[in-house]
């Protein structure tokens, strides 16, 4: 009987596994059948599961082709569907408000310029028809004559292996061309989506007009080079103590900034206790015992598994599994492979396969393909393994999630959540702040923390104030929320820390402007050594917290103290004399004093080429950056009824 099991596995595994999916998938969605609730609504249209489902499925079948995608990619997936959803439909509005809409002559001018985007298309249905011709066929010789008779049909320029662009063009122009499917839907989707969104970029960048001023201020600034001496004093020496920027200082920075501390959409923080995901003695006991009876069959001379089989179906090294296997094509020597898993490998003889091996990925068993020797007669060997790794089970998560159950119970009873989590032995964690589809730092993604967090309005009230049990493959966690913001609001909690680094960070930058200043007759002085080999110069000139270097570069590029493109460096450029050294200036890395040694003016003919570069470069990049900020202030300012919650526990 178990020879049976395992010499059908393949079949049982895929038929158990299509149950798991039906499974999951029943778990992941929650609608209410008895309403036929939008995935969303904007602006009053709204955006049906069906075909946010069906864009879904064929994203992750003609994008991802069968690979497993974690909860966190799902969730990420689900979001940029939905955005990509709320988008079209603004721009639509847009496409109807201007009016905008494609030409006989736009859409010609759009096939004769896209003739690889239709060939695409027109192979792709000529290979759907020869599967039905295939599926219809009542012999091989019909088969074979209405094959050809329907390969003749095909235009020239799709079956000749040199494309003629002439050939295609001439198409276009005959009733042929559309009576394909395929080059209905293009067409749909030029008419309703490429050709509107053009104009649309078009009409909203039609402000843009660079001026030649502009385009040789912008050039110069990038092709002047300047030869300077950099005075650096680092922020790193000049270290404040923590507790020299107290609370009544960021509270005074934020009051006076407030407008610079908005919250930008709705966040949470919470407090949570967690047990790590490990696995067990029993759950290594039990893999050990299921890897023992793959080598029995794969050693039973009734058998007719083979290795190879086996690894396809049963390995969890994905990348080897399809290869049925194989680790390596060549032969490698020692030193690839962990030792435990190498002591075994060069012991095989050639078609053997070994007993489970126990390494830190789990446990292999291994095959065999032989062995050699190289040109200095170290001995090599071809390997193939079978991997199961040994993850927590089901009891193990199931006795995790008990535990965490009873904080649960404990909160909902009255208890605080840290005299909860005391009571079993859980320390308790204050998280990040976060907003949906953010993770828990140090804790990962939780599936569910989201919908408890911003909970659906059409799901009727949760009774626990608590979270469900939230795992991911490190952790099991549960939580409580503490604290919540909107957007909108300006919050001081929110940015106190970054607040703080800034204060702390100006109050070094301060100290070093104050040190620079103090030692800059040091600096002036200054005298740059022949070599590196007169210690005795180098000695004389080092000045303490102070690293003075030289640097090439324009007011666009990098200068050791201010960075790329700084605008205290412009400043100081415009203002120093040649030959001069600038006062001590405070950076966001310290304090640092600039003297121009010369300065090297471009030639007139390559501004004048790059300022006709600069203005046509200027000209399209600005359009798109004022299009991209158009359609985000769209976004940005409709009112968007998200029900993914409904259907889905993210």
């Amino acid at each position: 009987m178990l020879t049976w099991i395992n010499e059908k596995a393949k079949w049982i595994i895929v038929i158990f596994a299509a149950g798991i999916v039906v499974g999951l998938l029943a778990m992941d969605r929650v609608p209410n059948q008895g309403h036929s609730y939008p995935v969303g609504v904007v602006n009053d249209k709204k955006i049906t599961y069906a075909e946010f489902d069906s864009r879904i499925k064929n994203i992750v079948q003609n994008q991802y082709q069968g690979q497993h995608l974690e909860d966190e990619q799902y969730n990420q997936l689900r979001t940029e569907v939905f955005r990509s959803f709320v988008r079209q439909i603004l721009l639509n509005e847009q496409f109807e408000k201007a009016e905008l809409s494609a030409s006989v002559a736009e859409l010609e001018s759009e096939f004769s310029r896209n003739p690889d985007a239709v060939r695409a298309r027109l192979v792709q249905e000529a290979q759907r028809h020869l599967y039905m011709i295939q599926q219809q066929a009542t012999s091989q010789e019909d088969l074979m004559q209405r094959s050809q008779a329907y390969i003749a049909s095909l235009p020239k320029f799709l079956t000749d292996s040199t494309f003629n662009k002439d050939e295609y063009d001439a198409w276009l122009k005959t009733p042929e061309a559309f009576r394909w499917g395929v080059m209905l839907q293009f067409e749909e989707d030029l008419k309703a989506n490429t050709i509107p969104m053009r104009q649309l970029q078009m009409l909203v960048g039609a402000s843009v007009h660079p001026t030649s001023l502009e385009a040789n201020w912008a050039v110069n600034r990038r092709l002047n080079d300047y030869e300077l001496q950099v005075a650096v004093a680092s922020n790193a020496d000049f270290k404040v103590e923590d507790n020299s920027v107290d609370s009544v200082m960021v509270a005074g920075y934020f009051n006076a900034h407030r407008d610079s501390f908005f919250v930008k959409k709705d966040m949470a923080q919470f407090e949570f206790a967690y047990l790590p995901v490990d696995a067990t003695a029993g759950d290594d006991a039990r893999i050990r015992e299921y890897a023992m009876t793959l080598y029995y069959q794969l050693t039973d001379s009734s058998s007719t598994t083979t290795f190879e089989d086996m690894a396809r179906i049963s390995s969890e090294d994905q990348t080897t599994a399809e290869k049925g296997g194989l680790l390596s094509e060549d032969y490698v020597g020692h030193g690839v492979y962990v030792k435990e898993f190498e002591d075994v490998a060069f012991k095989l003889d050639s078609g053997a396969v070994s007993e489970p091996v126990r390494t830190r990925f789990g446990y292999h068993i291994i095959k065999s393909y032989g062995k050699t020797k190289d040109s200095t007669g170290a001995e090599l060997v071809k390997v193939g393994h079978i991997l199961l790794v040994v993850n927590a089970s089901s009891e193990t998560i199931d006795s995790l999630e008990g535990i965490l159950n009873k904080v649960k119970a404990s909160v909902d009873a009255g208890k605080s959540f840290a005299e909860a989590a005391k009571e079993q032995n859980l320390d308790t964690h204050t998280s990040n702040w976060i907003s949906r589809g953010d993770n828990i730092e140090g804790v990962g993604y939780l599936k569910g923390l989201a919908a408890y967090a911003w909970p659906n309005e059409n799901l009727p009230d949760e009774t626990s104030k608590v979270s469900p049990i939230m795992k991911n493959g490190k952790w099991v966690v549960v939580a409580e929320k503490v604290k919540e913001l909107k957007a909108g609001e300006r919050s001081l909690d929110l940015y106190f820390d970054n607040i703080k680094s800034t204060l702390l960070r100006n109050k070094a930058a301060a100290a070093a402007e104050e040190y620079l200043n103090s030692v800059a007759e040091k600096v002036k002085a200054w005298v740059p050594a022949d070599s590196a080999a007169d210690s005795v110069a180098v000695a004389a000139n080092k000045i303490e917290k102070v690293n003075i270097e030289k640097a090439n570069a324009s007011v666009d590029g990098y200068v050791p103290g201010f960075g790329y493109g700084n605008v205290h460096l412009a400043k100081t450029l415009e203002n120093v004399k040649e030959g001069e050294w600038s006062s001590a200036i405070a950076t966001d890395n310290g304090a640092v004093m600039v003297k121009v040694v010369s300065k090297k003016a471009p030639q007139e003919d390559a501004v004048k080429e790059a300022v006709k570069t600069e203005i046509a470069n200027t000209s399209s990049y600005a359009a798109m950056s004022i299009f991209n900020e158009f359609v985000a202030n769209l976004e940005n300012s409709t009112a968007v009824e998200s029900n993914l919650d409904l259907y889905y526990r993210d």
